[in-house]
């Protein structure tokens, strides 16, 4: 018998196997370990900061605030630590300072594990460069350096995801007017009116009247218009009386659009139902 003519490539796929009909495949820059390592040291400074800050405190003064507390009594003791707590949980600007930080610290991590995950990548595989967070009122505000082969628009339609990817309310995404490469992004978290009770100044002329003062008829007397200063016009607002047929009617309603295309700055034309219909003819 002759030989099979189908080669391997050509062959039937096995039974359970999965064909893949794209690959996505996702570049990486080739950087040296110094540049890794100084984008490594930006990213984390706030906590390399404070790392640094409490070790130091530990090695420079730990003895001097560990003989303090023995020195004292155990009543002055439990006392400092009460009052440490109490300002820490109170509002005051050390705290807020501390809260805002934090959250701008959480904000840019978190945006930047979000851009990874969106895809949000030029061709060697670099994201937007995240120039700084500052706090405002309703949140914090993340500013975008945009790498060649990027723009607004591969934030399109991607500001849901940036606030859920931030634990934020909302996201508002805005190109900046003189620069393309630079992009704003609004994180709101909180809204300062939303427990704020306004009071219209509306109310200050009648907050002191009693109720039987101001009844239904004195507001509708006000608010009714005031028909003694100026007349109606009664060539416009009274329509002439019909006699005759029908064909009088227009006999005589050609007669007067005669009369007004000699004459159209004085006289009055009015149609078949008494309606003023100067303006069309």
């Amino acid at each position: 018998m002759p030989k099979s003519t189908r080669t391997r490539s050509t062959r039937r796929a096995p039974r359970g196997s999965v064909a893949r009909g794209a690959i996505e495949t996702i570049t990486r820059p080739q950087q040296t370990w110094p540049v890794k390592l100084l984008l490594t040291v930006w990213r984390w400074r706030w906590e390399l900061l404070l790392v640094a800050t409490v070790v130091y405190i530990v090695i420079a003064h730990g003895d001097a605030i560990t003989g303090y507390f023995r020195s004292n009594p155990l009543w002055l003791n439990a006392l400092l630590i009460i009052v440490l707590c109490g300002w820490i949980v109170t509002d005051n600007p050390a705290r807020r300072f501390t809260l805002n930080r934090m959250w701008c610290l959480i904000t840019r991590h978190r945006l930047r594990a979000c851009l990874i995950e969106m895809r949000i990548l030029n061709y060697s595989g670099n994201i937007p460069f995240i120039l700084a967070c500052f706090s405002t009122k309703t949140g914090q505000v993340v500013w975008l350096w945009m790498r060649p082969g990027q723009s607004v628009e591969d934030l399109d339609n991607k500001a849901e995801s940036l606030a859920s990817a931030c634990w934020a309310s909302k996201a508002t995404i805005a190109r900046s007017k003189r620069n393309a490469a630079i992009v704003r992004i609004d994180i709101d978290r909180r809204d300062p009116l939303a427990k704020t009770h306004i009071t219209s100044p509306l109310l200050n002329d009648t907050s002191d009247m009693p109720e039987a003062a101001v009844a239904d008829d004195a507001v509708m007397a006000f608010l009714a218009p005031d028909t003694t200063d100026s007349a109606p016009d009664e060539s416009t607002t009274q329509p002439p009386a019909k006699t005759g047929t029908a064909a009088e009617t227009r006999t005589r309603t050609s007669k007067t659009k005669t009369t007004a295309a000699v004459n159209d700055s004085q006289t009055v034309i009015l149609g078949s139902n008494g309606e003023d219909v100067s303006d069309y003819v």
